[in-house]
C-alpha cells in the first residue's frame, strides 16, 4: 500500500467554522492524530485552507502541531490542485501515495481526490477524518471516490500500515495516539 518514504499527507480545510458547520469534532481529532503521526514518522504534510478570511484558519489544536516543514496553501478553488502552484508543490516531494482527509467530503475532498487520481497519484481517503454537513453527502462523496479509484481507509489502518511492525522505532509513540 503505502510507506513512510513514498507517502504525502494532504489535509483539506479542517478550519474552525467548517468543523462547527459539520459537527466534525471526532473527525478533527482524528486529523490531529494523523498530523502528529506524520511529524513523528517524518512524512511531509500539505494543508489547505478554503478562504481563511471568511472561514478561519486551521483548527488551533491541529495547527499547533505544524512544523516549519508543514506547507499551508490558501485556496479559493474547491480542488487543492486547481490553485496556482499547488500541483507543482505536490510533485516536488516526489511521492506517489497520498493520504487524504478533510472537510467537506463531497466538495473539496472529492474534487481534490479526483484531480489527484487524474495526475497519477494513488489516493487513500481516511474516511473517519473526513466529514460533510449531512451524512448522505458524505456517503455519496465516499462512494464516488471509490468509483474513480480512491482507496477508503481509517486512521488506524493508515497508522499500522505505516509502522509495518511492532518493532518499528516509533511504535510506542504512534500507539499512544490511538489509546
Amino acid at each position: 500500500m503505502f510507506k513512510t518514504n513514498n507517502s504525502l499527507i494532504v489535509m483539506i480545510d479542517i478550519q474552525d467554522k467548517l468543523v462547527k458547520a459539520v459537527s466534525g469534532e471526532k473527525e478533527s481529532y482524528n486529523a490531529e492524530k494523523m498530523v502528529k503521526a506524520g511529524n513523528i514518522l517524518n512524512i511531509p504534510i500539505i494543508v489547505s485552507e478554503q478562504y481563511p478570511k471568511g472561514l478561519g484558519r486551521t483548527k488551533a489544536e491541529i495547527s499547533e502541531q505544524f512544523t516549519s516543514k508543514t506547507r499551508v496553501i490558501e485556496k479559493a478553488a474547491f480542488s487543492l490542485l486547481r490553485e496556482e502552484n499547488a500541483a507543482a508543490i505536490l510533485k516536488s516531494y516526489n511521492r506517489n501515495k497520498i493520504i487524504l482527509f478533510g472537510i467537506e467530503t463531497h466538495v473539496c475532498v472529492l474534487q481534490t481526490a479526483y484531480d489527484l487520481i487524474n495526475e497519477g497519484y494513488e489516493v487513500f481517503l481516511i474516511e473517519n477524518a473526513s466529514k460533510s454537513r449531512n451524512q448522505n453527502d458524505h456517503q455519496t462523496g465516499v462512494y464516488l471516490m471509490k468509483n474513480f479509484g480512491v482507496k477508503v481507509v481509517t486512521l488506524e489502518i493508515v497508522l499500522f500500515n505505516l509502522l509495518e511492525s511492532s518493532r518499528h522505532p516509533n511504535f510506542k509513540e504512534i500507539q499512544a495516539l490511538i489509546k
